[in-house]
């Protein structure tokens, strides 16, 4: 059985965030407009479908985004991101697997990566996500702990209006 936790990151989490700073803001293009409560619905509806697929693991209940400043355009935006964590899931790699193949299927493009660790966190799986005109996904997992995060795409707004 797993369970919710607050603790610092750990190695899947550092990976996962690692990762995911790599991979770009996702900003929205020209002529590609979109409203703030569109890009949180978006977000939403992508992080509840990754949850579902193991519902015995993930919690159901959507966390607060936390705003982040992106621009568009060259202009003053908001991207909201969802994290959603988990300790000591059952089955890290499948997690991990069911979650790529869940976004594969939806025309993501996959960036996947799996690091040795040691033996009692055991390896970091981990999977980014990315779209055109979708949100930012990815997900790590190791024995001692998972989690998912969801991006929205960066629409215009104040990030301040949001925290």
């Amino acid at each position: 059985m797993t369970r919710r936790v607050g603790k610092p990151m750990t190695a899947a989490a550092l990976a996962g965030t690692i990762v995911l700073a790599l991979s770009g803001c996702g900003m929205t293009g020209p002529g590609k407009t979109m409203t703030i409560d569109e890009a949180r619905s978006q977000a939403v509806t992508e992080l509840r479908s990754v949850l579902e697929l193991a519902p015995d693991t993930w919690p159901q209940e959507v966390p607060k985004p936390v705003a982040n400043d992106c621009q568009v355009d060259g202009q003053k935006a908001v991207q909201f991101s969802y994290y959603v964590e988990v300790d000591r899931p059952d089955d890290p790699q499948a997690l991990v697997g069911q979650a790529g193949e869940h976004w594969r299927k939806q025309g993501y493009e996959l960036a996947a990566t799996r690091t040795e660790m040691d033996a009692e966190t055991g390896d970091v799986s981990a999977v980014v996500a990315r779209a055109d005109g979708k949100p930012r996904a990815s997900i790590a997992a190791t024995k001692i702990r998972a989690h998912v995060n969801v991006d929205s795409r960066c629409v215009l707004g104040d990030p301040d209006d949001y925290r």
